[in-house]
């Protein structure tokens, strides 16, 4: 990407492009775990209609972040807004799988229990913390 005019632009519109994917799919998950939203449609259906969105567009983020990352190592390694992004990225990540597994599993019930909105909250928080703190790299 170095010796590239548009290299670098196309790999940060496609991350940005998977963070709108990934974003809103998060976003009507939880919403719905939560309660909010889609009140017709059961919550394991939401989840079982937007994982795929969910797990596609994670791999994106993933691996235009690795080829954008290593355009600006250094700059990455000695930002706390990065730091402070991956680490919210690693709880994230599981804290969202745990959550989807557990509405598929709770296929029949509609009901969230008050851990499972605790949970889409917090989940909510982390990616919001992932958005935030990723847009705050170029400023920090």
């Amino acid at each position: 990407m170095q010796s590239s005019t548009w290299g670098f632009a196309v790999v940060e519109m496609v991350h940005l492009l998977g963070l709108a994917l990934l974003g809103g799919s998060v976003l009507v998950i939880d919403l719905s775990l939560l309660g909010f939203g889609l009140r017709g449609v059961k919550k394991s259906q939401v989840v079982r209609g937007l994982t795929p969105v969910f797990r596609l567009s994670l791999v994106v983020m993933l691996v235009t972040g690795v080829l954008l990352l290593s355009e600006e190592a250094l700059k990455c390694y000695y930002s706390p807004a990065f730091r402070l992004k991956i680490l919210a990225l690693a709880l994230a990540v599981p804290l969202s799988w745990a959550l989807h597994r557990q509405a598929l599993r709770n296929g029949g019930t509609d009901d969230a229990t008050s851990k499972v909105k605790l949970a889409a909250a917090v989940s909510l928080a982390l990616w919001l913390c992932v958005g935030v703190a990723g847009r705050a790299i170029g400023f920090i």
